[in-house]
Parts: C-alpha cells; sequence; structure tokens
C-alpha cells in the first residue's frame, strides 16, 4: 500500500479557469530573470501568492511565484504559463491582477488598524526580568540585566519541573536519589550470566 494520506480540513473548490470580472493594474515589468519574469509593483495593496496575473485584455499570461523587496517598493516574481516566453515581455509592460486577490498593506504592518485583532494577541511586554535576565525592570522602565539568570535547566532543577502541557511548574517526586551513585547496567549482568542460553 503506498503512503498517501488524506489532507486536514475542508477541500477548496477549484479556482475559476475564466478570467476575473474586474482586474487592476498591478505592476511593471522590469526584466526576465533565468525562466520568470521580475515586475515591480505600483499596486498600494499586496498580491496573493499563485494568484493568476493578466495582461490588460484579461489573457493569462501566469502566476505570481514570489514577493521580494522593501515592503514601501516591492517587487514579485511571474511565473509564465505555458507558451509564454519571458523574453517577449518589454521594460514597462504593464501587468494586472483580478481585483479580489489583493490584500491591504496594513495586514503587514505591526501595530496598524485592520490588522491582528484576536483576543489579546501576541507577546506583551510585561513585567520581570524574562529569559535569562534580558529584560526589562519594573513597569517596563530601567536598565536590562547583564544576562545573569540561570537558564531553563538550572532553573527546573532548582525549582522544579515546567509542564508544557499546562504551563505551570510542578516538582515530581523521584525515587532516585542524586546523590546515590548510578544504577548498574544490565546489559553488563547479562554479559554474565551466559548460562542460561
Amino acid at each position: 500500500m503506498g503512503k498517501g494520506g488524506k489532507g486536514k480540513g475542508k477541500a477548496r473548490p477549484p479556482e475559476p479557469e475564466g478570467p476575473p470580472e474586474e482586474i487592476e493594474e498591478l505592476g511593471e515589468v522590469m526584466h526576465p530573470c533565468e525562466d520568470e519574469l521580475v515586475v515591480k509593483c505600483t499596486n498600494t495593496r499586496v498580491p496573493h501568492f499563485n494568484a493568476r496575473i493578466f495582461l490588460e485584455n484579461k489573457e493569462e499570461v501566469g502566476k505570481l511565484d514570489d514577493v521580494f523587496g522593501p515592503i514601501n517598493r516591492f517587487c514579485f516574481t511571474l511565473k509564465p504559463s505555458e507558451g509564454i516566453k519571458v523574453g517577449s515581455f518589454k521594460k514597462g509592460k504593464k501587468l494586472f491582477i483580478d481585483s479580489m486577490k489583493l490584500l491591504p498593506m496594513s495586514r503587514f504592518l505591526p501595530n496598524a488598524p485592520g490588522g491582528k485583532g484576536g483576543k489579546g494577541g501576541g507577546k506583551g511586554k510585561g513585567k520581570g526580568k524574562g529569559k535569562d535576565g534580558k529584560g526589562k525592570g519594573k513597569d517596563g522602565k530601567g536598565k536590562k540585566g547583564k544576562g545573569k539568570g540561570l537558564s531553563d535547566e538550572k532553573k527546573a532543577a532548582k525549582d522544579g519541573a515546567m509542564v508544557e502541557s499546562t504551563g505551570k511548574k510542578q516538582t515530581f517526586d523521584d525515587s532516585d536519589d542524586e546523590d546515590a551513585a548510578p544504577p548498574k547496567k544490565k546489559a553488563k549482568k547479562v554479559e554474565d550470566s551466559d548460562d542460561d542460553e
């Protein structure tokens, strides 16, 4: 039997193959690079990965492959459809995208309205030392520590172990005494008793 597995979650319906109802300008061709096309984004919104890219007449020319560059003037690469040659595009040629395949830039900016909402998400700036004594002091003011805090292993040995599933410190009773000598290895006992075989 093969090692295939069923995916989790609901299957997405296939994307319609026809041209979209509405397209808007996405960017201008800069130059070809290997078997892809580098395009400078001129739209204020961010495109989805693998979004279909079109000419002005809604003819599909490929799919968006990668987004790169600074956030205020980023570029993307276009993986051309079969039969489309990257050398056939002239510098400055305008490319278009389905307007439903664009996201607002605020979604990618920290602490921007319309960004990640949710229930008190993220790591806050709380009080206390933080990991290894490098955090800020009371009320987020003061000098940083010198990093001489205990490692997680030393803290667990000193205070008890941290249980990942609950996030609480617990001390566990061990039958082993730390000062006692380590138990003898069983493998040596088996080697000594060759008579049993």
